[in-house]
């Protein structure tokens, strides 16, 4: 019998390392992955998000080890690294998924301390997460890492200045990466989504508890991708070897704006912006 190849085609008997796994897109991907056959490593700060996750897994057999880390800490991230090869003994797929923003609001209105927050999370977290998970995926045949940028990766957007900052530094990590990488069996892919019905504006770290529901309203409503659309679109684009992808009618609009008017697209995605208001 012929032996069967080792690939990313095929995601059985394969671990997938997911950081912001406790709810929306990184627990899609943990359930989606589940059904495909792979063993999962979970990691959130959260770690009743993370429990929830595991019981709604449609393959319980299969290895779920839950980590209870902060991405923005470098030790933690190495201390994940290394429990998840403890623990399962190889790494073959890492997705650098958690992410945290803030409501819209011009930079200068934004304190220190919450710009910092935001770039701590979304960049250094991907960073640390692909420095501590790179030698571990070498080793394997092929393997794959998935930098979760966005739609503010592609067009630096109104009120969004921290955030935007962060995903252009995981789409320049990520397209250095696929440089790097381009002779091994490391692939690199780069997901720009729009809107995807998730927690993330819910959880934005200078939201008032009064605006919650308006502002998670505003932002998931249509045509916000459901997350587990989005975490389907995300694994063929890894068995395809695809070095980009952007998902959601909303993130190619805003993409296209900006191709088709390179002075003038500043006012327009400005004007659209500008309508987020929740009070």
């Amino acid at each position: 019998m012929k032996e069967r190849m080792y690939t990313l085609k095929n995601f059985e008997a394969k671990t997938a390392a997911i950081t912001g796994a406790g709810s929306g897109l990184g627990r899609a991907l943990a359930i989606q992955f589940n059904a495909a056959g792979a063993h999962l490593a979970l990691c959130d700060m959260n770690m009743e998000g993370l429990q929830e996750t595991k019981t709604m897994l449609s393959n319980p057999s299969l290895q779920a080890s839950l980590h209870s880390v902060d991405v923005s800490d470098q030790a933690a991230m190495e201390g994940f690294a290394n429990e998840v090869i403890s623990i399962h003994g190889q790494v073959d797929i890492l997705i650098n998924n958690a992410g945290v923003t803030l409501l819209p609001k011009p930079m200068e209105e934004i304190p220190d301390t919450l710009f910092k927050k935001v770039i701590a999370v979304n960049m250094w977290g991907a960073y640390y997460g692909t420095r501590a998970f790179l030698p571990h995926l070498k080793r394997q045949p092929e393997a794959g890492i998935v930098m979760i940028s966005s739609s503010a990766g592609l067009v630096g957007l109104y009120g969004l200045s921290p955030y935007s900052m962060s995903k252009f530094a995981v789409r320049a990590l990520a397209e250095s990466l696929s440089m790097e990488l381009a002779d091994t069996g490391v692939s690199v892919l780069t997901v720009h989504p729009g809107n995807v019905r998730t927690n993330i504006i819910k959880n934005a770290l200078d939201l008032a508890p009064e605006i919650q529901g308006k502002a998670h309203e505003f932002f998931t409503k249509s045509p916000a991708l459901a997350p587990e659309t989005a975490a389907l679109k995300i694994m063929k684009a890894i068995q395809r070897k695809r070095n980009r992808l952007i998902m959601g009618v909303d993130a190619h609009i805003i993409y296209l704006i900006r191709r088709l008017f390179p002075r003038a697209y500043p006012k327009i995605l400005a004007s659209i912006f500008r309508q987020a208001k929740f009070e």
